[in-house]
């Protein structure tokens, strides 16, 4: 009787060393999956998520592939998610594994290393599994020059002279306001004083005031924001949940006025930060929080965070506020997108734009969710120092 041997997997693998931070690129591989996959593996011409929340073991998806011509169909899930490191996929209609595995080779350098695996299932393959296996390398090289571009593109691209250009000249744009409103007022006070008009003389004092004040809040925000994607990051292990009680009690006076109500639900968590960066990033967040509440009611603002996989929490800042449609969910990050108009709510539409650098710069993945009169929940995925250090 003639005995078959069981089926061997055809596995192949491709490594390529990427210039950018460990965090940034398990940022867009590991916790942007969803949102990134088609990028790198152009053949995906449907992808849906078939499990809600963000990514982790047990998360399964449906993709549809168009290659040479041939569409296929197939479930895979998420097995292994070990932020900064790893994420592992295995299909469910068809046997087949992939890895990403990241290491730091030196600061600003990650070493990617990339392992597919497919099983046979009929005999007729095993005369063909040379075949299978140059085309199964060839594609997993292609996967890692590919992620490989795209990483060192939007790592430059987030950090460059370029990005700063485009802002300093919309900003210019928006600094003229408050200089042409000076200049008319300073018109208006020359004549108050010829006139001795003393309404008038105070009127123009005040406005000129204020518009110098618009205009030294915008200059300030210029800097910041210059330097989130120019300046010297100092990363060091910082508490999340220490940072975020020294904010709320930075902005106690303006919670206080508000009648606002802040919940901060979350165990301490160690992560890497530069820490006056975080704390402008958090200042930010949790002020608009406070800016966009609704009218006539008293702002709550819940602060939460979670684990996701084995290295990394998910922190959801929501604010119960006046909210916006889904749609600008992105928008809302570039600079001077502002909400309402000027003289309802403070502020020079940088502050999300600055929240958006800093996040890009430590490589934290950052998301909005919102609906008109229901609020926004601002969401950031954080790798942490240790597997243990969220205590529970």
């Amino acid at each position: 009787m003639l005995t078959l041997g069981a089926a061997k997997p055809i596995s192949a693998g491709a490594q390529a060393s990427v210039g950018c931070p460990i965090a940034s690129a398990f940022n867009f591989v590991g916790h942007g999956f969803f949102q990134n996959y088609a990028r790198w593996s152009p053949q995906v011409v449907e992808l849906e998520p078939l499990s809600e929340g963000p990514i982790r073991p047990g998360v399964r998806a449906r993709q549809v592939t168009l290659d040479r011509g041939v569409r296929s169909e197939s479930t895979f899930e998420i097995v292994r998610f070990g932020p900064p490191q790893l994420i592992g996929i295995a299909g469910i209609s068809e046997p087949f594994k992939c890895s990403y595995e990241f290491r730091e080779e030196a600061p600003g350098s990650t070493r990617l290393d990339f392992s597919v695996e497919i099983q046979e299932q009929d005999l007729f393959m095993r005369p063909f599994a040379a075949l299978f296996r140059s085309t199964l390398k060839e594609g997993a090289e292609r996967t890692v020059e590919n992620i490989k571009q795209l990483l060192e593109s939007q790592y430059a691209s987030a950090s460059s002279p370029e990005r700063l250009a485009q802002f300093v000249y919309v900003a210019s744009l928006d600094l003229q306001e408050p200089l042409r409103r000076i200049e008319a007022f300073s018109e208006l006070l020359e004549q108050a004083v010829a006139s001795s008009n003393k309404k008038d003389m105070a009127y123009a004092r005040k406005a000129m005031r204020s518009c110098a004040e618009s205009a030294r809040k915008l200059v300030d925000d210029l800097l910041i924001y210059s330097s989130t994607i120019l300046g010297e990051q100092r990363l060091e292990a910082v508490d999340l949940r220490e940072e975020i009680d020294a904010i709320v009690n930075l902005l106690s006076d303006s919670i206080v006025e508000s009648k606002a109500q802040v919940n901060v639900s979350m165990p301490p968590t160690r992560i890497m930060a530069d820490r006056s960066q975080l704390a402008c990033l958090l200042q930010n967040i949790i002020s608009n929080a406070i800016k966009y509440g609704k009218p006539g009611q008293a702002p709550r603002i819940d602060i939460a965070a979670a684990p996701i996989g084995e290295g990394a929490v998910n922190l959801t800042i929501i604010d119960h506020g006046v909210g916006f449609r889904e749609e600008f969910a992105q928008t809302i990050f570039e600079p001077f997108k502002t909400f309402g108009g000027k003289s309802e709510y403070a502020g020079t539409g940088i502050e999300l734009a600055i929240c958006k650098s800093i996040a890009d710069r430590h490589g934290w993945g950052i998301s909005v969710k919102a609906r008109p009169g229901q609020g926004a929940a601002f969401s950031f995925s954080i790798p942490i120092v240790a597997r243990d250090a969220v205590l529970r």
